[in-house]
């Protein structure tokens, strides 16, 4: 199963830089040769509009908020096997739990 890279295009995330972070990250996981394990793509919203951009690797539910192009690098560095950019850690568990169990079944 191909793990994802979720980034948010709603409204408040994409007026944030949301599209631009979403293609440079595809273009990174293409660079680094991660396409084949990961798919960058689009997701409506995770509810955490005023946090954004949100991006979210699945299955492995770590959630990246308040992205910015200069974030884009080591988030493609984690998708590779390296370390969480602890920084960008910053949403409430239980919105996470919520959205990770929408993930669970599927809704992406």
């Amino acid at each position: 199963m191909k793990r994802i890279c979720l980034v948010c295009q709603n409204v408040d995330c994409k007026n944030r830089g949301s599209e631009e972070i979403m293609k440079e990250l595809q273009q990174r996981a293409s660079d680094k040769g991660l396409d084949a394990d990961w798919e960058v793509k689009p997701y409506m919203c995770f509810g955490a509009c005023q946090e954004g951009p949100n991006v979210v690797l699945y299955p492995e539910k770590t959630w990246y908020a308040g992205v910015k192009k200069d974030d884009v690098g080591e988030i493609a560095e984690h998708m590779a096997g390296g370390p969480d950019v602890k920084r960008l850690d910053t949403i409430d568990a239980s919105l996470k739990d919520l959205i990770y169990q929408l993930l669970d079944t599927g809704v992406f």
